[in-house]
C-alpha cells in the first residue's frame, strides 16, 4: 500500500463511520451478536450519536495524501486517555494504519469497544481497561 495521511475531523465521512462501525461492531463482537439486529442498529446508532457530540471527542481520518476523500480508516477517540472504535477497511490492515490512528493516545488506555480484533491484542492490552459504560 502506497502512504496515507492522518487528517483531523470528521468531514464527509460522517456516513461511512456510521455505517461502518455499527455493521463492523454487530459482527465482530460476542456480545452484540447477541442483540437482535434491528434493536442493535437503532440504539448503537445513539450511542455514536452522544460520543460524536462530546466536547473531547476526535475523529481522525486515513485518507490517501492527495484526496482525503479516499478513507482508508477512522478512529473516534477521546481526551488523550480514551479510544471508542477503530475502523481500517480489509484490505488496508496490517499496514500501520490502526496505529497511526490512536498515535496520540496515552498508554494504558480505556478502550469502550470490545471485538474480536481487539481480543487478538490482549497481550499488549493487558494493563488497558475496557469500560464500555464510558460509551
Amino acid at each position: 500500500m502506497s502512504e496515507f495521511k492522518i487528517i483531523d475531523g470528521i468531514g464527509d465521512a460522517k456516513s461511512l463511520i456510521y455505517a461502518t462501525w455499527l455493521r463492523s461492531y454487530q459482527t465482530s463482537s460476542l456480545m452484540t451478536k447477541l442483540i437482535p439486529r434491528d434493536l442493535f442498529f437503532a440504539q448503537h446508532h445513539l450511542v455514536i450519536d452522544r460520543i460524536l457530540a462530546r466536547p473531547a471527542t476526535r475523529v481522525r481520518l486515513a485518507t490517501m495524501p492527495d484526496d482525503p476523500s479516499v478513507v482508508f480508516g477512522w478512529a473516534v477517540t477521546e481526551s488523550d486517555d480514551t479510544v471508542h472504535y477503530v475502523y481500517v477497511k480489509p484490505s488496508f490492515r496490517k499496514y500501520g494504519v490502526a496505529r497511526a490512528l490512536i498515535s496520540e493516545i496515552k498508554s494504558p488506555f480505556t478502550y469502550t469497544h470490545e471485538t474480536y480484533a481487539v481480543r487478538d491484542l490482549y497481550p499488549r492490552l493487558e494493563k488497558c481497561q475496557f469500560n464500555p459504560y464510558g460509551a
